[in-house]
């Protein structure tokens, strides 16, 4: 949520020298080029450790994934690394997982574990409040409300922008 109240803020900042007869072709490329970049990226990263145990317990892969990522020099420690994975995986998993997928059984599980209900409930009422509030309309049609109350309606927006990161900052 943070990044991308934050994307949306800096989409703000970046109307200021871009949003002009002349210019605006530049911030539509913006998207272009930063999703470009992201593909570039894509090559770079790493599989999930996790993941790699879960399909072979003995994965010299996620022994050196988790040496990388967790800055460990000795074996005993990867080996408690990986030992923590595998029981944290272990404790989760929900008997044969091809069983659980296939039939729909983990939602119907999930339907009928009251803290998930809960969850469950308490995720669709914030989602259906953010969307029904008309928040977004403020976010969509800022430059517009602007428009006559104040000098540069980007000013409104990019304000509007800000005061949402930092909502969002105290939120987390």
């Amino acid at each position: 949520q943070f990044c991308l109240v934050t994307g949306i803020f800096v989409s703000d900042l970046l109307a200021f020298p871009l949003a002009t007869e002349s210019s605006w072709r530049i911030l539509f490329s913006v998207t272009i080029i930063l999703s470009v970049a992201q593909i570039a990226c894509f090559p770079f990263l790493i599989e999930s450790p996790r993941w790699l145990l879960h399909r072979d317990k003995k994965s010299r892969r996620a022994r050196l994934i988790i040496k990388k990522l967790r800055g460990l020099r000795h074996d005993h420690e990867i080996e408690t690394e990986v030992n923590h994975f595998i029981s944290a995986s272990h404790a989760q998993s929900c008997g044969d997982a091809e069983e659980w997928t296939n039939s729909g059984g983990a939602f119907v599980a999930m339907i009928n574990d009251d803290r998930m209900w809960k969850l469950l409930v308490c995720s669709l009422i914030l989602q259906m409040a953010q969307q029904l509030c008309g928040i977004n309309a403020v976010f969509y049609y800022s430059t517009m409300f602007f428009d006559g109350l104040i000098e540069n309606p980007l000013i409104g927006t990019a304000i509007v922008g800000g005061v949402n990161v930092a909502a969002t900052y105290v939120a987390l």
